[in-house]
């Protein structure tokens, strides 16, 4: 019976199928060939003996692109420079676990350093900003905080090769189909606004430039914001910041609406309530006794919002609107908008969080998220499937337990609530 190749060997077999690194210098924004106008086989490189899936998926991806318009030469051309990543495969196939409390990740999201750096970019653009703001809604300083959380403003774009980390990426692995989809765009982005390759850079899950679009964001929401009549993300803060808030806007952004606001609850709170998927009325969370941070009494408007408790019940509240779910279809995480949020008001000159974090919360490793799941399973209360991420349905299930045993029902996972969901199942 033949044995199943090991990653390590399907990448080597991969690295025989492509072409070696080309090293010649490239001049700046060159013009790829043109494509010829007589139809041209499809010739893909020669297969690897070892491993017939890495020719195989090296033509089926030529093919994709000859079938979606994409010329020839232009793909040759993109692959010419082309190999493999090790260090992105194995990132692929074993990604870190990600277990930091959302209060160290907020340390360094709204550091001082990157509060003061924030101000400086609002001084030094401030007549572009003011621009982009004036035609998109969109406020300067949010723009100016999702540079600063996606690069340290232009400091950090990554530096792997666009079309080697999706290729890497498409090959195998859990983001297989992404990297397919995405190479494919890429594409498309080479051939119609004629880049270097080299100059091509991005991170290793292949988001690139200033505000790393992905090559499909980059398809559906890139602008021209220096009036050059070129987009470039990697060199261009206009640009960059520019196709953020056309995203933005796009997406729904309400201007003159802000993102949300610390809030305090009061004792008699009902803690399943805080939920950022089922918004209320502010008028009826004014009627419920939620205030202002400062005790200031809420506005008593029609325009809805939702309580977001990202420590629990022991943690800081917000009062998120309808943008905060904006800034979600940037980055799918409510920790990285509730981080873009709070350094833009920073950068406008707001306040710290009053509210105390509780940090002595350690956060729970994945066996213990598994668990938590396996737990609640247990004893009738259903998470889905165990997979250790503790999603809607993990906290709809633990809030659920919760309020059956007279716990504040906050949904937030604890290492004390694992011992007494442990305790309960072994019942």
């Amino acid at each position: 019976m033949t044995r199943p190749f090991s990653p390590a060997q399907r990448l080597a077999a991969l690295c025989g199928a492509l072409l070696a690194v080309a090293c010649a210098a490239s001049a700046p924004k060159p013009t790829p060939p043109v494509p010829p106008a007589v139809q041209v086989p499809i010739a893909p490189p020669p297969p690897s003996p070892g491993d017939p899936r890495s020719a195989a998926s090296l033509r089926g991806a030529r093919q994709t692109a000859l079938a979606n318009g994409i010329a020839p030469a232009t793909f040759d051309s993109a692959v010419a420079g082309l190999k493999p990543i090790p260090a992105i495969a194995n990132l692929n196939a074993n990604q870190p676990e990600f277990a930091r409390p959302v209060w160290s990740y907020l340390d360094s999201a709204v550091s001082a350093r990157r509060i003061r750096d924030g101000q400086t970019m609002l001084s030094r653009h401030a007549d572009m900003l003011a621009a982009i703001a004036a035609r998109s809604g969109v406020p300067k300083e949010i723009l100016v905080a999702i540079w600063g959380m996606e690069t340290d403003y232009g400091a950090g774009m990554g530096s792997f090769p666009l079309f080697g980390a999706l290729a890497t990426l498409g090959y195998d692995g859990p983001r297989a189909q992404f990297g397919k989809t995405e190479f494919q765009a890429a594409l498309r982005i080479y051939q119609d606004r004629r880049y270097a390759v080299s100059e091509m850079i991005s991170s290793w899950a292949g988001a690139f430039g200033q505000t790393q679009f992905t090559p499909t964001t980059f398809l559906k929401f890139a602008v021209d914001g220096d009036g050059d009549n070129q987009i470039d993300l990697w060199r261009s803060p206009a640009d960059a910041l520019a196709s953020a808030a056309n995203l933005l806007a796009k997406q729904g952004w309400q201007p003159g609406q802000g993102w949300g606001f610390e809030v305090t609850l009061p004792s008699d709170f009902a803690w399943h309530e805080a939920d950022t998927d089922t918004p209320l009325p502010v008028r009826e969370w004014r009627a419920r006794g939620v205030r202002t941070a400062s005790g200031a009494a809420l506005p008593a408007t029609d325009e809805t919002a939702a309580i977001y408790l990202p420590a629990g019940a022991r943690g800081p509240a917000f009062l998120v609107f309808s943008n905060f779910s904006v800034i979600l279809k940037y980055n799918n995480a409510a920790s990285y908008a509730l981080a873009v949020g709070l350094l833009a008001d920073r950068l406008a000159g707001g306040s710290a969080v009053k509210g105390a974090w509780p940090r002595d919360e350690r956060p729970l490793s994945r066996n213990e998220r598994l668990a938590f799941q396996q737990h609640l399973a247990r004893l009738g209360f259903d998470p889905g499937a165990p997979d250790g991420v503790l999603g809607r349905r993990t906290r709809n299930a633990l809030r659920q337990y919760q309020m059956a045993r007279g716990l504040p029902g906050d949904g937030f996972a604890t290492a004390a609530l694992l011992t007494r969901l442990e305790a309960d199942a072994a019942r």
